[in-house]
């Protein structure tokens, strides 16, 4: 499939680039006050500060004690754009740029770019923070319009197997496989089979992107279709993942020609996934 052509209604809901490094300490809040400004610039400026609790549980414990529970506050940086549709964040291990308004690939990786480079100029420790992983990940909502079924818009390889020896209605089903791409890369495609509630949506992300701190959470703009739903419907996320071998710095890696790589692979990936019927559809 060319890499020019563009679905007027394609059903793209989220987008994620993310690089993991190795934890680094506290950021200096003037650090951060002047990475703040350069977002500003850059079509950030909202910044929320935030945090997650990360809950360990120490189980073997000596003399049959009970298992410890230990909490850890994780910090998030969030850097919002108008509208609800991007933000950056920022963690002492990794950064992110989300969008649910995706342009293109060409302007999406550019804007990535930019964050980075905007990041490790205000934070120069990030770029000597040793590199675990880059990743691009895509979601796409796929929800059949009047008198089409989920089976006539995407491939059967990615459909969960019928159970016809098994009693009752379904609810739910999904499929996963993993792939080595070459060069410490592996893509993961996984796709859900979802029944509607009440002719509505009952789930338009994966769980783990579903984000439980409304601060940091963005909106998606729903299709006229999406209104009401009478039949299964599914979530495509397609995982392209590069680990790094030997853990380098961060700053002496070049991470755009690997996203390049990244995303090259997926686009075929979706485009091999889809139905001719679906670009139709979705044209």
């Amino acid at each position: 499939m060319p890499a020019d052509i563009r679905l007027s209604q394609a059903p793209l809901v989220h987008v994620v680039a993310q690089m993991h490094f190795s934890e680094l300490p506290a950021y200096d809040e003037a650090a951060l006050g002047h990475l703040h400004r350069l977002l500003v610039e850059a079509g950030f400026p909202e910044r929320v500060d935030t945090g997650l609790e990360e809950v360990e549980w120490a189980l073997s414990l000596p003399g049959g004690q009970e298992p410890e529970q230990r909490k850890r506050h994780i910090p998030r940086r969030v850097f919002k754009g108008p509208g609800q549709r991007r933000l950056v964040e920022l963690r002492q291990d990794r950064l992110l740029l989300k969008v649910t308004d995706y342009e293109g690939h060409a302007p999406f990786l550019a804007e990535w770019d930019e964050v980075m480079r905007l990041v490790s100029e205000a934070l120069p420790d990030v770029g000597k923070a040793l590199l675990h992983r880059l990743s691009l990940r895509y979601v796409d909502l796929v929800v059949p319009k009047e008198g089409e079924t989920l089976r006539e818009l995407v491939s059967e390889a990615l459909l969960p197997p019928p159970l016809p020896d098994v009693e009752g209605s379904p609810l739910f089903g999904s499929t996963t496989k993993v792939l080595d791409t070459g060069e410490g890369r592996h893509l993961r495609v996984m796709f859900e089979e979802i029944q509607p509630f009440q002719q509505r949506l009952s789930k338009v992300l994966p769980d783990d992107l579903t984000e439980r701190a409304p601060s940091c959470g963005l909106s998606i703009s729903a299709q006229s279709h999406w209104q009401v739903v009478s039949g299964a419907y599914g979530l495509l996320d397609i995982d392209h993942v590069y680990t790094a071998a030997h853990t380098p710095a961060v700053g002496a890696v070049d991470k755009p020609a690997i996203f390049r790589q990244l995303h090259e692979q997926t686009r075929r990936a979706f485009w091999g996934l889809i139905t001719e019927q679906a670009r139709h559809s979705w044209a």
